[in-house]
């Protein structure tokens, strides 16, 4: 995330009414269309989406508002595909219990993660695991903690679904090709 100065609501808004808040901070520094108003343009017309209630803004990416709900899951707005290249989720990606599109962008709403006491040699092990998937890691840095998250269980996930992505294009045809005939293998 770029832009990480979380804010508490004193107590919970509408998700159209955290991002009317967000966008009055924005509005002080721009006067152009910002990422938060096409948020908001698209969050307003889904009726079940805006009346989310929120408790806390967490932050956001150079594509994604991210917010804590009031029932304590994330909820993260994006405005493309929350996996690169419409990638198959993976061991290490966060649980996302519920997913859709409104207008423009996509919703998610994930599993809470805990990020303290997480140290650099968590890096590595997400490495390891995206590699082993057969993917790269990508803008995942050595210390990069911030990418990472622990379930209670003390499962390690990847926040950032960008973080792991195919090796080439090639490789993200030959795993959609290949997903393709399984699946028409197994209904044909």
């Amino acid at each position: 995330m770029e832009i990480t100065n979380e804010v508490v609501y004193k107590r919970p808004l509408t998700l159209t009414g955290a991002l009317q808040e967000c966008q009055k901070s924005d509005k002080r520094i721009s006067a152009t269309e910002t990422r938060l108003d096409i948020f908001l343009k698209n969050v307003s017309k889904n009726e079940e989406l805006s009346n989310i209630k929120v408790s806390k803004y967490l932050g956001r990416g150079s594509s994604a508002v991210v917010f804590e709900t009031s029932d304590g899951n994330i909820l993260k707005l994006t405005e493309t595909n929350h996996f690169p290249l419409n990638r198959p989720v993976q061991s290490f990606d966060v649980p996302i219990y519920k997913h859709g599109k409104a207008g423009k962008i996509h919703y998610y709403v994930e599993e809470k993660l805990f990020q303290h006491g997480l140290s650099e040699g968590f890096v590595s092990i997400m490495k390891d695991m995206i590699k082993a998937a057969g993917l790269r890691p990508y803008d995942l840095l050595d210390g990069d903690v911030f990418q990472l998250g622990m379930s209670k269980e003390g499962k390690l996930y990847l926040l950032d679904p960008e973080c792991a992505k195919y090796k080439t294009i090639f490789h993200a045809i030959f795993d959609k090709m290949k997903r393709l005939l399984t699946k028409c293998r197994h209904y044909g």
